[in-house]
């Protein structure tokens, strides 16, 4: 299973948690659920989310922030839990402590997550160069 067809796999129940324990979304293609990464209007997806990972001026958002996925030094970056188990670190420190969990790029992540809520066929998106 590529890391595409398994983040699918897990759409809608895959939850995102910061390194402070706070929860940052679920995992979803659905646009208008107020708790998905995917809506651009939520607290968790939104660019000006208190909770989300895409506010490039927040603490789990942005080159800065202190929890954030895209702080190339952030010491605690979020996961991925899928049922109840951690599954996958979101991060672009490269020096991170992974404990031995595959590392995900966070805008790789996002881009799963929105191209699949825009595609009418899901199985298009691994005929065209997206493995």
């Amino acid at each position: 299973m590529t890391i595409i067809e398994f983040l699918i796999s897990i759409n809608g129940v895959g939850q995102i948690w910061a390194g402070d324990g706070q929860f940052l979304g679920v995992l979803s293609t659905a646009q208008y659920d107020s708790n998905s990464i995917a809506n651009s209007f939520g607290i968790y997806g939104g660019q000006f989310g208190m909770y989300s990972i895409f506010n490039s001026f927040g603490i789990y958002g942005g080159q800065f922030g202190m929890y954030s996925p895209y702080n190339p030094h952030c010491l605690n970056p979020p996961i991925i839990i899928y049922q109840g188990q951690p599954v996958l670190m979101v991060t672009r420190n490269t020096y991170a402590q992974t404990n031995g969990l595959p590392v995900i790029d966070p805008d790789f992540l996002a881009n799963v997550y929105t191209q699949v809520g825009h595609s009418s066929n899901v199985n298009s998106m691994f005929h065209s160069g997206w493995n």
